[in-house]
């Protein structure tokens, strides 16, 4: 059985982007109006003398930002489909052509920006009260002085964007378009396609062992293929964020990451979190989720009947034979009934994703191997994410939501200027959308095998976004510091270092064999800076709103979306507080952490 092509993907299973462009055609005509709108701006001095020109400099690039936003969303969102698509391809390109230039023009409009006297932008405010509504950029603006470069160095970096990126970029293509994996046998002798996605989504958490071992080993010889060039790749990240961090002043590329905020970038923005407490962060999980996830693993083997647990199994259900099947049809009523605590704005936007084709979910040849959520300023969000049928899928498919009606609240309540999504907080509505769909269910529905399973689920989320990604964090703390000390990082330095992070927290619960040791290579998350700790920030903060939700209804969810709407214009710091959570420290992590450790004692009592 193979893939099915794009052309073949029924419609209902394909997002409609017709709010962003009505169609290709439209799309080419932005693209070279906006062309021209940036050439022209490239071609003039951004005026900042004083308050007028301030705020209509201020305007211009937020119109920019939205601009830019639209065209370059399109042509990602029709690459996703299917990025062995030529057309697809050549529209990709010329988005990144267009993002290129904007990027300069960016460039600009900040240089500018840095030149005025931070005791002025207070005076301008007074004189110019509609500066006001800036106030988040300009506080961005402020941050980021210290640690900018002059005009001309900025400008030079902003050419060599592409370069820049370039590992990253290759990465992607990569694994979208390259990456091919042998097709595998169940354990009904039927013939079963291996991608890196339907794998991380489906096959590492089936009930069929045959399949999950068989699978692994497709994907492990697919893997190995590719290591030499994909360890080059990710080298060159690394490195080049460690010439980056010495550029700019910081005492590491770990504190760069974490720090650094730069207002010409419209997406994610650090928080100014020291290495420090990242590093303390770190600890806290491998110390204490640790010796939780390894008595899991234990009865995890036993309960399955194992001689031995491999890596193929650490995700395998503990009740094989329990795998409820599930419509989208009826996914879209189960999610948008499960946020309806967050009140009725909220769930009028969850009910619009299944009403107005907000998801592309077919599953053919070409379509990015990740899933995600996100959206577009001035129309709403989208998520990707091939539809498996089954209730895990529902889940997972409500955490890209959880992103999606994120940004569309934030957007529909922000300028985007201000808009840049804190990553100290982004993985928390995600998250928590997975937690309301779980108590949802246990409400809804009288089955004690169900309500054991949806305590299994919360362990694979936390074993997802807690264990997963706090290790692939892990890597990254121990590859920047080896590559700082001018530790050449070869392909069998970062599998061996990756095999001794898995060996020290699993102990000797898990064999950690020469595939577990490979999998830095199946996510991009190593060339989004530090992203994958935030997913178990993101995680933690959601289990304690969560808690409030269930002991308060719908005020505290009425309290979570107001909290939602502010978008980027605070800090992850801010927003969590104004949510009424401290995560200035290490105290909701550690109490997320037992929170795993009393669903273990659940599991192991109803087995």
């Amino acid at each position: 059985m193979s893939q099915i092509t794009r052309d073949q993907v029924p419609l209902e299973e394909t997002w409609d982007l017709t709010p962003i462009f009505a169609e290709d055609v439209a799309w080419e005509k932005a693209y070279e109006e906006l062309e021209e709108a940036l050439d022209s701006l490239l071609g003039q001095e951004v005026a900042v003398g004083d308050a007028d020109a301030l705020l209509q400099a201020l305007e211009t690039f937020d119109l920019i930002l939205v601009s830019l936003g639209r065209t370059t969303s399109y042509a990602m969102y029709k690459y996703t489909e299917d990025g062995t698509d030529p057309r697809n391809q050549t529209m990709m390109g010329k988005a990144q052509m267009l993002r290129e230039k904007g990027d300069k023009v960016k460039t600009n409009f900040v240089n500018a920006f840095l030149q005025i006297p931070e005791d002025s932008f207070e005076d301008y405010i007074n004189e110019e009260t509609n500066l006001m509504e800036f106030q988040p950029f300009l506080r961005k603006v402020a941050q980021a002085r210290s640690n900018s470069l002059n005009g001309d160095m900025e400008e030079v970096l902003t050419a060599l964007g592409s370069t820049l990126n370039a590992p990253e970029s290759l990465y992607q293509t990569i694994t979208a378009s390259d990456m091919k994996f042998e097709p595998v046998k169940n354990k009904h002798g039927k013939e079963v396609p291996v991608s890196l996605f339907m794998y991380m989504t489906q096959v590492e958490t089936s009930p069929d062992t045959v399949l999950r071992r068989n699978a692994y080993e497709s994907l492990t010889k697919g893997l190995e293929k590719y290591q030499h060039g994909l360890a080059k790749t990710l080298a060159s990240e690394i490195n080049k964020n460690v010439a980056l961090a010495k550029l700019r002043g910081y005492p590491s590329a770990l504190d760069m990451h974490l720090q650094y905020s730069s207002p010409a970038n419209a997406s994610f923005t650090a928080d100014g979190i020291s290495s420090a407490f990242f590093e303390e962060i770190l600890d806290t999980f491998i110390k204490e989720l640790s010796p939780h996830m390894q008595r899991y693993a234990r009865l995890r083997k036993r309960q399955l009947g194992l001689d031995y647990l491999s890596f193929a199994d650490v995700k395998a259900p503990l009740d094989p034979d329990f795998d409820p099947e599930v419509s989208y049809q009826e996914a879209g009523e189960i999610i948008t009934e499960a946020v309806g605590v967050l009140g009725p704005e909220y769930k009028d936007r969850m009910s619009r994703v299944f009403s107005e084709r907000w998801v592309y979910r077919g599953d053919n040849v070409g379509r990015r191997m990740i899933a995600f959520g996100g959206g577009v300023h001035g129309v709403h969000g989208y998520s990707f994410y091939p539809w498996g049928g089954n209730l895990f899928d529902v889940l997972l498919l409500g955490h890209e939501l959880g992103h999606a009606i994120h940004f569309t609240l934030a957007h529909e309540n922000q300028r985007l200027i201000n808009n840049s999504m804190p990553l100290f907080f982004v993985e928390s509505p995600s998250t928590l959308v997975e937690h309301l769909i779980v108590d949802y269910l246990r409400k809804s529905r009288d089955d004690t095998r169900l309500h054991r399973w949806l305590n299994m689920y919360l362990m694979m989320s936390y074993h997802h976004n807690c264990v997963t990604h706090v290790l692939e964090a892990e890597l990254l703390r121990r590859l920047y510091k080896m590559a700082e000390a001018k530790q050449p990082l070869t392909t069998a330095v970062i599998s061996t270092v990756k095999g001794d992070i898995l060996s020290e927290f699993w102990g000797d619960t898990v064999e950690i064999d020469e595939g577990a040791k490979l999998t830095w290579m199946r996510q991009p998350h190593y060339y989004m800076g530090l992203y994958p700790y935030t997913y178990s920030v993101g995680i933690s903060a959601s289990t304690v709103v969560a808690d409030r939700i269930r002991e308060r209804g719908v005020s505290a969810g009425e309290k979570w979306t107001k909290v939602l709407k502010m978008g980027g214009s605070r800090s992850g710091l801010e927003l969590f507080a104004a949510a009424g959570l401290d995560m200035s420290s290490t105290k909701v992590i550690s109490d997320a952490i037992a929170n795993v450790g009393r669903i273990v004692d659940e599991l192991e009592e109803s087995f």
